[in-house]
């Protein structure tokens, strides 16, 4: 059986502290996040790396529908 489905990618937020008044933030993949670190230390950037959590939507996908 060939079915082709998405590959879950495990995402990570990167925010660039002390870049000024704007927060300049970016999501990247897993496998990005050693080159946004190498980046970040070679040019004197602090940076924040934190898994990326998807923002839930406004419709309840549970069971019934009945908040917890």
């Amino acid at each position: 059986m060939n079915s082709i489905e998405p590959r879950a990618v495990q995402l990570y937020e990167i925010t660039y502290l002390g870049t000024g008044a704007v927060v300049d933030s970016r999501t990247v993949e897993a496998s990005e996040v050693a080159a946004a670190i190498e980046h970040a230390g070679e040019h004197g950037m602090k940076i924040l790396v934190r898994p990326h959590i998807p923002a839930q939507d406004e419709t309840d996908t549970r069971i019934g529908g009945q908040p917890s």
